[in-house]
């Protein structure tokens, strides 16, 4: 059984902490989150607004939540490196707080975990590795690689499209718009832009704080970067923007791709449908976002929008930035157990 300690019990925190517990392989220990009520972070695991009631029995004892008698210690720490995640022998430890501080300090952790992967993509200069599930999972390397990034949603619904499309046909230069809904940090009515990296901070992109029902937000996207990271010969290649929009789940991704060959969608659609399982799902039904709700693919190709142009190539992409994001974070998990 991986043992797996959980830092931040936000959106990511509690989907991946849902999964889990369906898991034969995993089992969440210990978990450190900034809410001091225990019945509050209880009943937030309980119910879920997006993905419905949790089919478990759950109560709480001082400072352990029980979930079908499977016993995990809660802590209330600031610091990711004030837990002590060795007395609770933790594996893997998972930092979905998102706070920059967090992720410095977990370099501090080396001894006392096997690994922390941190679900954003904040690059080389502060990981040792990012790794996407289906796309470079295998270039892990145990006696190196302790802090490992899981990238963000886009570059994982991105990635894995991206590089069978290069290698069958070289991409030359690309366009890619995300639709993304709103985040936790967002507003509800017109305030300060906050920064979800750095508490207490103001970003410069005031738009984003703006109310966020009811209005689409344009703003730049980090998708292009973190995909990036684990297919370096696409640098450059990339433009890309995204609209924040008034919906609480499911992504998607609109992407004009420029080829040196002719693109075939026969000869892609063979080689997706070969391809490693649940990373990319084909769709060619009469589906809206709503549809894509708790599927674990790292993206759906939507068929009704792949069309093509002399060695022009145009695509839809849906993923459901929750939990088929988080279902790749275990995945990867599994891959680099050792």
């Amino acid at each position: 059984m991986i043992k797996i300690g959980i830092n931040g019990l936000g959106r990511i925190g509690r989907v991946l902490l849902r999964q889990i517990l369906d898991s034969k392989k995993l089992k969440v220990v210990a978990i450190n989150d900034l809410n001091p009520d225990i019945n509050n972070i209880a009943y937030l695991i309980k119910y879920d607004s997006t993905y419905g009631r949790l089919k478990s029995d759950i109560s709480v004892k001082k400072d352990e939540i029980f979930i079908n008698n499977n016993k995990i210690k809660i802590f209330n720490k600031e610091k990711i490196d004030e837990v002590n995640w060795k007395k609770y022998k933790v594996d893997f430890l998972i930092d979905s707080s998102g706070i920059k501080k967090n992720l410095i300090l977990s370099r501090k952790l080396k001894s006392k975990v096997r690994n922390v992967i941190v679900t954003n993509s904040p690059g080389s200069k502060y990981v040792d590795k990012t790794l996407i599930y289906g796309v470079n999972d295998e270039e892990f390397d145990k006696s190196k690689d302790f802090l490992i990034s899981s990238s963000i949603c886009d570059a994982t619904a991105l990635a894995p499209v991206l590089k069978i499309i290069d290698k069958l046909f070289k991409i030359k230069k690309g366009f890619v718009t995300t639709l993304h809904p709103w985040l936790g940090y967002q507003n509800l009515l017109d305030g300060p832009s906050k920064s979800y990296a750095i508490p207490g901070e103001i970003i410069d992109n005031y738009a984003l704080g703006r109310a966020s029902p009811n209005v689409l937000i344009p703003k730049n996207t980090s998708a292009i970067k973190a995909t990036y990271e684990v297919l370096p010969n696409l640098k450059n290649k990339f433009l890309a923007n995204s609209f924040r929009i008034p919906t609480s789940i499911v992504s998607s991704a609109d992407v004009v791709l420029e080829l040196e060959k002719h693109p075939s969608k026969e000869k892609l659609i063979k080689y997706i449908n070969n391809y490693k399982p649940k990373i990319i799902s084909l769709n060619n039904e009469a589906l809206i976002s709503s549809d894509f709700i708790k599927t674990e693919f790292s993206a759906f190709l939507d068929l009704r929008f792949l069309n093509k142009l002399d060695n022009y190539l145009k695509f839809t992409l849906w993923y459901d930035n929750e939990w088929g994001y988080s279902s790749k974070v275990i995945d990867l998990i599994k891959k680099i157990n050792y």
